[in-house]
């Protein structure tokens, strides 16, 4: 049996999804059909190409050799103009990512914008949850979280910083006790993230600032907590790009009550090099440089 360049990007499939089945569902393949072309290519070089660690198949060291070909595979077939005419477009394939809601909308919003016009062979998905970078999260190839992530075998890149701020709706403001100084806010009802399902430090760090307020609800998106805040549910602690969007809300004491954050990109260097992933991470970085006033809503001197 001959193997030839189909089996080095399926083996790369395999690596950057971590599961035979993730890397069949992506390649349009049965997970039968994956399993056998690795074992063959495995039979005829004579060697492991692949072991199992924990959850996910990694590259042996000679297995990293056949990866990084599969890689070179990519990038030159990436470069053919494969189009009608001799055109085409060169980069293309789906991304999928991990990020904050807000994020996930406003931010990636302006980010596929720029992508549909310079890359239209590329596709995004998403899931979108404000989480600490995971250990090895299968199929994904990039990871946006919230603040400074701490990780191994992964590289991390600063994206962008925004503000938290404390907001209520006009209607809550006008029927309920008067907000007349920051100490105040404590004696209303906050709407932010369930606290036993939030760990991450720059998310939760705030709230030491109001250690007398009670939760009114709590919701794991920060979308929700802008609409809760709308509704008259209590005050929120929300993304300034997010509610500074909405003329019903009213940020109480910015200059007193703004607190810092950050948004990090993590991903594997081998995925990174994926011509798809650095054209998804350069319209990113683009979105947010174009978006940085919009994302930290500096407080007025």
């Amino acid at each position: 049996m001959t193997h030839g360049a189909d089996d080095l990007l399926l083996l790369l499939a395999v690596v950057r999804h971590g599961s035979y089945a993730a890397a069949a569902g992506a390649l349009g393949l049965s997970h039968t059909t994956v399993s056998r072309r690795v074992a063959g290519l495995e039979r005829t070089v004579g060697a492991r190409l692949l072991v199992r660690s924990g959850d996910v198949w990694e590259p042996t060291e000679l297995g990293r050799e056949f990866v990084a070909a599969g890689e070179e595979v990519e990038l030159a077939l990436g470069a053919l103009p494969l189009g009608p005419g001799g055109r085409g477009h060169a980069v293309g394939g789906v991304v999928r990512m991990i990020t904050p809601d807000g994020f996930g909308g406003v931010v990636m919003g302006a980010a596929v914008r720029r992508l549909i016009d310079a890359h239209p062979g590329v596709r995004v998905e998403m899931i979108n949850a404000a989480r600490r970078a995971q250990t090895n999260p299968v199929g994904i190839d990039l990871e946006v979280v919230v603040g400074r992530p701490e990780v191994s075998r992964k590289e991390a890149f600063h994206l962008a910083d925004y503000s938290l701020g404390l907001y209520a709706s006009r209607t809550y403001l006008i029927s309920h006790a008067p907000i007349t100084g920051p100490e105040d806010v404590q004696e209303h009802p906050l709407v932010y993230f369930v606290p036993s399902m939030q760990d991450v430090a720059e998310l939760t760090a705030p709230l030491e600032r109001f250690p007398r307020m009670r939760q009114a609800v709590g919701a794991t998106s920060s979308v929700v907590h802008v609409e809760l805040t709308r509704a008259g549910a209590g005050v929120g602690l929300l993304p300034c790009f997010l509610a500074e969007r909405c003329g019903d809300l009213v940020r109480l004491f910015p200059q007193e009550l703004t607190f810092p954050v950050s948004y990090w990109v993590v991903s594997r260097t081998d995925l990174l090099r994926r011509p798809a992933v650095q054209a998804v991470l350069g319209a990113v970085r683009a979105a947010v440089e174009e978006m940085r006033e919009e994302l930290l809503a500096a407080p007025a001197s």
